[in-house]
């Protein structure tokens, strides 16, 4: 009859040292006299190392000869030469208890064992983990560095030139993507760099680390593919690398790698506020940025958005940023689904306008939540528990994930310093504004830390606020290590104490097909996107590159009229760019498309400058109007001249913001 005990798993965990001897000392292993006999008690227990027994089992024992014994005993023998090596082994092993078989009184045939039970040996294996940030560096075929002739891994110099190249990058890896998946959010993170015209993608080869080593091999490619799962197998023990089939262009990686992101922020500045400067090494073409940025948020766009999938959404526009919240709330809510939203109150105005209005006015308001602080155009990340908790830190990520991925807005006001921060790039604090910071305590303990020049001037409360920040060697620091505790304190009030509110941030951007992994690996190319950087104000010729005229082919009279309208059109568009106008290109962008600057991806199409007939028996004069759905702009017919239609230009425009602003 089976024993009545229920098998039972144990877990232990064993540090396993085990050293080799060097010929220098050489031993020899004694055996016992005891141990003899019990050697075929230990045969027998062979297939289970640990065992239970109603006896106690007997321990064995190893003797180390002493050295001078052992030369005593075989002066003339040579013993082989080897090392001293020390071994570590973490091993996790599984034990199960295995009931033994016991003879019964009612059952004297079946066989009898006085134990209790054996244990049987179980390697744990450990669960994989569904997600993985690996580091993946990009080799350039034909560079010139002999390293990545021979496919061996960079390193030092090499590794620093890739990395000024741009040919490293971070990413977030799920164990369940698919093959198509991973090589799409690979070539995400490098096209810009190789991909010169139009229709081209971007190719590459998986490679393998040998372990303990340098070696880069071509791995046999899986059945299944290079899905998840088989490239974080090849990448375990370090980066993931790949070779690209695409020549580098050196000129192309000056252009593209030159420019650096300088914070400045002086009290000089025009109202005390800090400055993101992307400053160039060298001359390049400012229309370049614009094209990377475009050519990468349309991959990410191709990669992660699915046309045929809608979903309708109906919003009030005095709660935009409530509705909104709602629907990611949703358990079937999904990005990559085309919202087409509708107003309520309002009449549907077609598709696109209404998408780009819901998202500007969205990010508007989420600006002003309680996720965010600071002076406006440099907001930081609240501290606030409450909201950690409830994941609005993760919420507002996706939200501006989901702009970016259906051709909205980025959040746009982000601090420069905390985007770099965050970014994993170092910078300097030591003169960080701290007029940016709106809590008044936080203000007049950073000012005096600031301007102090001798040490033994700061006040005892301050140095307690510093120690409590976790700078506790204020108490005995020099003078001249002012500035470096200063930028450490800075550091510490905008990205320390919320590390957990940005992780669950950044955690919501890269619910967005890995966003925020792609934000962090063009992080110059985005600083527009999602900080306060200064955008240049839209110029003449691009304003009116986003124009075609719509004349009418029917009737002479009409379209001569139209000709007039169209010149003085041109006539308005030099005096708003003289600064001779009540408004400036964002609003007449605005008025027209309900946007206030370019979309990342650019408009679907030209705007269309369109036509109407003034009724000559309405007393009012109709006014300019858009169709933002359509991209259509309306003038008037047969306007007496330049100023009669910028007059009602002005109007028109300004009823618009005006209304805009009240709702």
């Amino acid at each position: 009859m089976a024993c009545g005990k229920k098998p039972v798993s144990l877990v232990i965990k064993e540090n396993i040292e085990m050293k080799v001897f060097s010929s220098k000392e050489p031993c020899k292993v004694l055996i016992t006299q005891e141990e003899e006999e019990e050697h075929s008690v230990h045969q027998r227990y062979m297939a289970s190392p640990l065992f239970s027994d109603s006896e106690e089992a007997p321990e064995q024992q190893v003797q180390t000869q002493p050295r001078h014994q052992a030369e005593t005993d075989s002066p003339d023998q040579e013993e082989p030469h080897c090392s001293a090596v020390v071994c570590k082994q973490e091993v996790e092993i599984e034990l199960e208890v295995i009931p033994s078989i016991r003879k019964s009184k009612s059952h004297p045939a079946m066989p009898y064992s006085n134990k209790a039970g054996h244990l049987k040996w179980k390697r744990l294996i450990p669960q994989k983990k569904r997600l993985v940030v690996k580091d993946v560096v990009c080799l350039p075929r034909g560079h010139s560095m002999s390293q990545l002739d021979r496919q061996i891994v960079p390193k030092n110099k090499d590794q620093a030139a890739l990395e000024a190249m741009m040919m490293t990058a971070r990413i977030t890896i799920d164990h369940s993507w698919s093959a198509t998946h991973v090589k799409g959010r690979l070539a995400m993170l490098f096209q810009g760099h190789f991909v010169k015209q139009a229709g081209q993608k971007f190719s590459f080869t998986y490679l393998q680390c040998v372990q303990s080593s340098r070696v880069l091999f071509v791995p046999d490619t899986p059945s299944e593919g290079w899905t998840g799962e088989q490239v974080l197998r090849i990448s375990e023990h370090g980066a993931l690398y790949i070779l690209s089939h695409h020549d580098y262009s050196e000129t192309e990686s000056e252009g593209s790698a030159s420019e650096t992101l300088v914070v400045k922020s002086t009290d000089s500045c025009q109202d005390g506020k800090s400055e993101l400067i992307i400053k160039p090494s060298i001359c390049r073409d400012t229309k370049k940025s614009t094209v990377d940025l475009d050519t990468i948020l349309r991959a990410f766009r191709q990669e992660n958005v699915d046309p045929g999938l809608k979903t309708h959404i109906q919003v009030r526009r005095t709660d935009l940023l409530h509705g909104a919240l709602e629907v990611v709330r949703r358990p079937d809510f999904c990005f990559r689904a085309t919202p087409v939203i509708s107003f309520s109150g309002e009449e549907p105005d077609g598709h696109e306008a209404p998408v780009r209005e819901f998202f500007r006015l969205m990010l508007l308001e989420l600006q002003h939540s309680c996720v965010f602080e600071g002076l406006p155009g440099s907001l930081f990340m609240t501290c606030n528990f409450t909201a950690l908790e409830e994941r609005k830190y993760y919420e507002a990520g996706v939200l501006i994930g989901w702009s970016l991925a259906q051709g909205g807005p980025g959040l746009c006001c982000l601090h420069p310093a905390l985007y770099q921060v965050m970014c994993c790039h170092s910078i300097t604090l030591e003169d960080f504004n701290w007029r940016d910071i709106i809590d008044t305590e936080v203000q007049i303990q950073l000012k005096e830390l600031h301007s102090c020049t001798d040490v033994k001037l700061l006040s005892p409360s301050l140095c307690d606020w510093v120690s409590r920040c976790g700078i506790p060697e204020i108490y005995s620091a020099n003078s001249d290590e002012m500035p470096a505790i200063y930028s450490r304190l800075v550091k510490h009030y905008i990205y320390d104490r919320v590390t957990k509110m940005i992780s669950q941030f950044t955690e919501g951007l890269n619910s967005c097909g890995g966003l925020w992994d792609m934000v962090q690996s063009h992080w110059e190319i985005f600083a527009p996107v999602m900080t306060s950087a200064p955008q240049q104000p839209l110029s003449l010729e691009e304003f009116k590159q986003l124009f075609t005229i719509s004349f009418s082919t029917s009737d002479a009279k009409l379209r001569a009229d139209e000709e007039a309208t169209a010149g003085h059109w041109e006539t308005i568009l030099t005096l708003v760019r003289d600064g001779k106008a009540e408004f400036s290109f964002e609003d007449l962008l605005t008025f027209i498309t309900g946007a206030d600057r370019l979309p990342p991806l650019g408009f679907p199409r030209f705007i269309s400058l369109c036509f109407y007939s003034q009724d000559a028996s309405m007393q009012d004069l109709r006014l300019p109007h858009a169709a933002s759905s359509s991209l259509e702009l309306y003038l008037p017919r047969g306007v007496a001249g330049a100023v009669d239609l910028l007059a009602l230009l002005n109007r028109a425009v300004h009823k618009v913001l005006r209304d805009g602003e009240d709702n």
